[in-house]
């Protein structure tokens, strides 16, 4: 695969694959947004050098994707620090370097956004600077406006937003489920869009049963993970994956919507859905549904798949 290739090469410090990828991608939002969360990933330390790049003499749209990669790897660099713990679990001088480090990116992401009017993917980056900046929830709908004028189905952004409306970084769960059922209404037949419904479920899974292991009220815990899937769930995320999946169109987010919808349909009884889905990634992971690689193994093993 191209982007494995172009991941790979970044990672060893040569930035000039990179630029490449996203120099192809600029007529294609879904491409393109994939391609800079993946090179970005790749980049992590290396955001001094890619402003480097940068100089008097680079070209317009060629500085737009330079600073759209910059912009995404600050965000990176920042998020990196602070790690994906709640906020008691982050020391303040952890805070400190993540605030300064993610106030950097906003600068580039605005001058991509300016260059290339049309391009919906800055300010989809621009969601996750909000939300580690904590930005009002005016300032964060304002964002999310100008993603969906641009295109209102980019999928990274929609998972994005989904974590905007998500309790744990002040949003509540009746919005966020009333969200990701509306992006499966908007969805277009054939495409992976719908997985939002998944990612909302896990969400508030998660979501409730930290709340009752918070209140120490273990055994409520313990019955909602045996529960919360139950056959509602199950059948609103069939409905939604057969959206999908009836006849699929290929999509840049195929593989993350399967894991979404493997993960989920692994927890309900129709484990047959979690097996289909969990084939078609093959050993490909996606770390946001899977806690370790050794849990997918794991799973992928319990369903006869590895």
């Amino acid at each position: 695969m191209v982007l494995d290739a172009g991941v790979e090469a970044v990672e060893e410090g040569h930035l000039a694959a990179g630029t490449a990828l996203l120099r192809e991608s600029r007529n294609n939002p879904e491409l393109r947004a994939l391609y800079v969360d993946a090179l970005s990933s790749a980049a992590v330390g290396r955001s001094a050098q890619i402003h480097a790049l940068l100089s008097p003499d680079t070209e317009e749209h060629d500085a737009a994707d330079i600073l759209l990669w910059l912009g995404r790897t600050l965000i990176d660099e920042a998020w990196r620090i602070r790690g994906d713990g709640v906020a008691s679990t982050v020391s303040r001088e952890r805070f400190k370097l993540f605030f300064a480090t993610l106030a950097q990116a906003r600068d580039p992401l605005l001058a991509a956004a300016e260059i290339n009017p049309d391009d919906p993917v800055p300010w989809s980056c621009l969601q996750w600077f909000a939300l580690g900046m904590q930005l009002d929830r005016e300032e964060k709908d304002y964002i999310w406006q100008r993603v969906i004028e641009r295109c209102p189905t980019l999928f990274p952004a929609h998972w994005a937003r989904i974590q905007v409306l998500a309790p744990k970084w002040g949003g509540n769960i009746e919005e966020m489920m009333e969200f990701a059922r509306g992006s499966v209404d908007l969805a277009p037949e054939g495409n992976p869009l719908t997985a939002m419904i998944a990612l909302a479920h896990e969400e508030r899974f998660s979501q409730c049963i930290r709340d009752l292991a918070h209140r120490k009220r273990f055994l409520s815990a313990l019955r909602v993970f045996l529960t919360y899937y139950d056959e509602d769930v199950t059948a609103e995320l069939q409905a939604a994956a057969a959206k999908w999946c009836t006849r699929p169109v290929p999509h840049p987010r195929d593989l993350e919507a399967h894991h979404l919808f493997g993960w989920s349909f692994y927890q309900t009884s129709a484990r047959d859905h979690a097996r289909w889905h969990l084939y078609q990634v093959g050993n490909r992971l996606h770390r946001a549904m899977w806690r370790t690689p050794e849990e997918f193994v794991r799973v992928l093993r319990k369903l006869g798949l590895a």
